[in-house]
């Protein structure tokens, strides 16, 4: 290996962090006052199975028969036309 390569560069450590970055990160965060009112779909994570509602009763999907759903939360003007 010859001396100067590539793997012998020296690393920041993963916990360190451009102080930059740190003040942009603050600067865009919206408090929850000023968020957009936001709607959440459910669907099943095994068959895409979406329930009318909210998931059933028993926590297992009737399609499939697992019981692994997941979560979504859109912004209202960020929904479609069709799924108002």
């Amino acid at each position: 290996m010859r001396r100067g390569s590539r793997h012998s560069a020296r690393r920041r450590s993963k916990g360190s962090s451009h102080p930059h970055y740190a003040a942009a990160a603050e600067e865009f965060r919206v408090p929850a006052s000023a968020s957009m009112p936001k709607r959440v779909f459910t669907l099943c994570h095994y068959c895409g199975y979406t329930p009318t509602g909210s998931i059933p009763q028993s926590g297992v999907c009737p399609k499939c028969h697992y019981s692994s759903w997941e979560r979504y939360a859109l912004p209202e003007p960020l929904i479609p036309a069709h799924m108002k």
